[in-house]
């Protein structure tokens, strides 16, 4: 074994197949493949887990074995030092958690002011002497230490807000905001839960009749005696019947209930019943600075502590620099003050100097949070050090990119090893060695595609990276905007966005762009909480006058699919965690086998005792303890791994039982339920086979899902809950931890939700989305102060000229530069091409007219009789699996006789052949190719020698849409005529009295029928 290599042999963590792999040290690694390939299975599960693990055990006899555990291997050699940062969506929700705290630098600052500040006059607030007695009021200040410039601290914390900075209570904007409203209307609009609640209303009742106020009077109208009795009660007791029971009662007041019943919730669900109604302020104590008076008033070089914490760091760094060249920093605190600088610097330089210490990390974007925990490690200059992190450059803009490599190379220059699980271009292209997992994702992954330097795998031809990068990238048709409704939310602001127009086309795609920091997710949160409310006022049939909103009322719902990370619990599996669990479960307790025996929908659950295996409680696995290591898990030697007893398993639903079909695969589980009796399970089986996730078990745990899994897992069980039109659906960075082959998938899903009547916003960084979007709402120009205005409010290609917009500048390269060279053929044929390129062809579709030809039995003249039709357009599902699907008339003649081979070649006519257009429109089956010149193909197919292209396909499966059937194939060959100027034959657009929505030839159909 090399000593420059780190080497990992037989490694069949997860999904790996005893993967032989090295990764030279020194150099700048990428991890490269498809999302659930095995990247972070290999990386960080296997070489991390088991680094730290030998490094921490060789630290003490106490720490052995602190890895996971979870990783299996032959061998592990030349590993060195590990130190990781691995995917974190969201930070803390703790309110006291800030940029500050998470960095370390308010610690830093704590001891620069505790030990070069001068205290103050507790009672004047004055300057103090060298003795720090104050000469004016005759008072000795107490020392300064790091406590007295602690919130958390009761030594600096201000006492009346308790170190928040802000007090919280009920708002009374919030819970009347419309005060021309009666009484009985603020009561009947009320929130759940609230003062709404029938006692407090009988209550309420009780006391207006005994004071003689009116409830039909405004809100605005009433005396300041009534407004006092509203907000306050009064302290008369009545005794009212309320729901058969009788009770004496007081009305304690809107204001009075909700202040005890919040104060008095024993739940956090309870408590946010009340959320809509609180407010906050600055605490008028502390003005923000939540510490008291004598620290607020401490200074460093003539600057405050809040001063520091309420700027960006990029000015606090040039106050600094500025004191330390003047000698205003005193000597006892000037290598400590350079610390700080040194460290601000290393956050500055990964774009992130427009921050504040004092931010909340709640209001961080995805972006600025990745960075921020980059910059941490990247404050060390230790040497020796194999660093992994795991995609770095998720949720970046692509003007952010290049800073995160010259913080990767500056980690490589200093003798560290740089392993990066990534899916950025630009990443990939810079580094050293890459190594690619796949060549698909679950079963089908795990295994090394390639490993080498970029040149050669541009030349790999079982790269599905390199055929990514090959292609001219994913593809869509854009919505026509001429006749479309507007949906605009004027005078948003919130964080840097200060009174900005929001303005999108309903029933289109709209991408938010913008450098990491412009304003991107604050834009958004303001257009959803506008919306969100005018809709739910529009509901209440109250007036949603003054909201700033137009085009609301073409809205039914807004849904806000937000990152998050899936449960890590150990029972949460792929069925539980999209929803369908139970009804699997009740499909097997409703069989003839489990009523005769009595079982329920318990007894098939592994969770619940009676059906599950009790000596490894359902989980399929038995644990060894192990004294002085961590425990270990073996299949249970009971239940063999299969988590139910045997008279479970004994149950037999279509000759399958409960642990056949929990290891079947979704694409397996779609061809075995049966869509009329179990409708919602066929549903959500359809929904993950169209994100590319059909390769998963049912039953497969979602702890070991990969990031990309996990993310468009998400997005399918937030489109299961909710079905219909005229909906407003809002993505935060949905490509974020997605490979570019991947991507189709989720715009496939976006042209679904699009075509029911529903509107797409998606908070976006990836320019090949951006540059297919129908509308861009562009902020900037830069981030934190420097943007938080929208620059562009436009379509893609208006985006791409506008020299305001830093994102405009990536679309415009995107357009003129040309895509790379496609993997040349394999020379050898050790390594086949995987995949067909698919790209040109995506260019002419969906809107190609295409003749779809297959062959079925011999007829009597011993040949094949050819059968064909006409289809309006053909979709390219996967590029990586070589999947396209089109729409068929259910029960078509020519379709099924095509379907029974299992194979067809499509020919893509061109502009010059209408005529055959014409011939395939009308007519018996199978006399559509009499006049027709044809021979066949390569998969022995009808092929038209002057077609513009084609494909030859193998049948895969198809799905019952209404009364069309929807067809998925694999790609065998395709071929396509290019560099000749000829063009694809379009097929007219909607409206056309020939052809339907679906590019079908109403009297062909009719034919068809006949």
């Amino acid at each position: 074994m090399s000593l420059d290599s780190i080497r990992l042999e037989g490694v069949t963590t997860h999904n790996l197949k005893s993967v032989d792999v090295s990764f030279p040290k020194g150099q700048l690694v990428v991890a490269a493949g498809v999302s659930g390939s095995g990247k972070s299975s290999l990386v960080i599960d296997t070489l991390f887990e088991h680094s730290k693990t030998l490094y921490l055990g060789a630290l003490s006899s106490k720490s052995l074995d602190m890895g996971d555990g979870d990783y299996q291997f032959d061998r592990i050699a030349g590993t060195q030092p590990p130190v990781a940062l691995r995917q974190r969506d969201g930070g803390s929700s703790n309110p006291r958690s800030t940029v500050g705290t998470l960095t370390g630098l308010d610690g830093l600052y704590r001891l620069l002011f505790g030990a070069g500040s001068r205290p103050v006059c507790p009672a004047c607030l004055g300057p103090t002497g060298a003795d720090l007695f104050c000469d004016d009021c005759g008072c000795f200040a107490e020392p300064h230490s790091a406590k007295h410039f602690s919130p958390n601290r009761k030594e600096g914390k201000c006492l009346q807000c308790d170190g928040i900075g802000e007090l919280v209570g009920f708002s009374l904007d919030k819970i009347i905001p419309d005060r021309s409203k009666t009484l009985t209307e603020i009561w009947d609009g009320a929130d759940p839960g609230t003062f709404a609640v029938p006692n407090v209303r009988k209550a309420f009742e009780a006391m207006a009749a005994d004071i003689g106020l009116d409830l039909h009077v405004p809100f605005e109208k009433l005396g300041p005696e009534q407004t006092e009795r509203v907000l306050h009660g009064s302290d008369t007791v009545y005794t009212l019947k309320i729901r058969k029971v009788t009770n004496d009662v007081r009305f304690e007041g809107i204001l009075g209930f909700l202040e005890r019943a919040y104060r008095n919730a024993s739940s956090a669900a309870r408590k946010n019943a009340f959320i809509n109604y609180l407010g906050r302020e600055e605490c008028p104590a502390c003005h923000g600075g939540r510490l008291r008076p004598e620290s607020l008033r401490a200074t460093v070089a003539g600057h405050t502590f809040p001063d520091f914490q309420g700027d960006e760091l990029s000015r606090s760094i040039v106050r600094l620099r500025e004191g330390l060249t003047s000698g205003k920093v005193p000597a006892q605190v000037r290598e400590l003050a350079t610390a700080i600088v040194k460290q601000s610097a290393n956050i500055e330089d990964v774009g992130l100097g427009h921050l504040q210490l004092r931010r909340p990390v709640t209001t961080l974007s995805g972006g600025e949070l990745q960075r921020l925990l980059l910059a941490q490690h990247l404050a060390s200059d230790l040497t020796g050090v194999m660093y992994v992190l795991d995609e770095p450059t998720a949720g970046l803009h692509e003007a952010d990119t290049g800073r995160i490599l010259d913080s990767l190379r500056r980690l490589r220059d200093l003798g560290n090893t740089v392993i990066v699980i990534e899916h950025d271009e630009s990443v990939i292209r810079a580094a050293d060695w890459i190594v690619e997992l796949g060549p698909g994702a679950g079963t089908r992954g795990g295994e090394i595609v390639f490993e080498g330097r970029f040149a050669d795998l541009l030349t790999c031809p079982g790269s599905p990276t390199a055929t990514a990068m090959a292609s001219n990238g994913p593809a869509r048709t854009t919505t026509d905007l001429s006749g479309a409704r507007w949906l605009e939310v004027r005078g948003i602001t919130r964080n840097n966005v200060l009174d900005q127009t929001a303005r999108l086309p309903l029933g289109a795609l709209t991408c938010v762009s913008g450098v990491s920091g412009a304003g991107k997710s604050s834009l958004v949160a303001g257009l959803h909480a506008a919306v969100s409310r005018a809709v739910a006022q529009r509901r209440a049939g109250t007036a949603a006058g003054g909201t700033g909103v137009q085009g609301a009322e073409f809205l039914d719902d807004v849904i806000h699919v937000e990152q998050r990370p899936l449960g890590r619990s150990s029972r949460s599996t792929l069925v539980t965690c999209i929803g369908i669990s139970d009804h699997i479960r009740d499909a097997f307790a409703a069989s003839a086998e489990a009523v005769e025996r009595g079982l329920g929908r318990g007894e098939f659950s592994p969770n619940v005792a009676g059906g599950r295996c009790e000596p490894c409680k359902g989980l399929g696995l038995a644990e060894i303890e192990m004294t002085l290591f961590k425990s270990e898990f073996v299949v249970c030697p009971e239940c063999e791994g299969r988590r139910f007893q045997e008279h479970v398993l004994d149950v037999r639903l279509n000759g399958r039982n409960i642990h056949d079909v929990l290891s079947m695969t979704v694409e397996d589980a779609l061809a075995w339920f049966d869509a009329d009796s179990s409708p919602k399970v066929v549903q959500a089986l359809r929904v993950l086979a169209e994100f590319g996730l059909g390769y998963l078990q049912l039953g497969c745990s979602t702890t070991t899902l990969s990031g990309g899994e996990a993310q468009r897992l998400n997005l399918a069980g937030e489109l299961l809950k909710q079905r219909r039109s005229r909906t407003l659906f809002i993505f935060d960075e949905p490509t974020r931890g997605l490979h570019t082959a991947d991507i189709r998938h989720l715009l496939a899903l976006f042209e679904r939700l699009i075509s029911t009547g529903n509107t797409v916003v998606v908070i976006e960084h990836n320019v090949k989305v951006i540059a297919l979007a129908d509308w861009v709402v562009d902020l900037g120009p830069g981030a934190g102060r420097e943007g938080g205005r929208v620059v562009h409010s436009g379509t893609p290609e208006a985006l791409a000229d506008n020299p305001d917009s830093v994102t405009g500048r990536f679309v415009r390269r995107l357009r003129d530069e040309p895509a790379a060279a496609p993997p040349a053929p394999a020379e050898d044929g050790s390594r086949a091409v995987e995949a067909p390129d698919l790209g040109v062809i995506g260019e002419l579709l969906p809107r190609a007219v295409t003749v779809v030809a297959g062959t079925t039995r011999q007829s009597q003249r011993k040949q094949p009789t050819p059968y064909g039709l006409v289809i309006g357009s053909l979709t390219v599902v996967s590029d990586e699996l070589a999947l396209i699907g089109f729409l068929v008339r259910a029960g078509s003649t020519s379709w099924n006789a095509i379907a029974d081979t299992g194979r067809f070649c499509v020919n893509i006519l061109g502009e010059d052949q209408r005529d055959v257009s014409e011939a395939f429109s009308q007519g018996r089956p199978d006399s559509r190719f009499d006049a027709l010149a044809w021979t066949p193909s390569a998969n022995g197919c009808p092929r038209l020698p002057d077609a513009l292209g084609t494909i030859d396909c193998d049948l895969k499966s198809s799905y019952r849409i209404g009364d069309h059937e929807f067809v998925l194939a694999t790609v065998v060959s395709a071929d396509l005529e290019t560099g000749t100027g000829r063009r694809p034959l379009m097929r007219a657009r909607q409206g056309d009295s020939v052809l339907d929505d679906y590019g079908w030839r109403r009297f062909a159909r009719e034919a068809e029928a006949r």
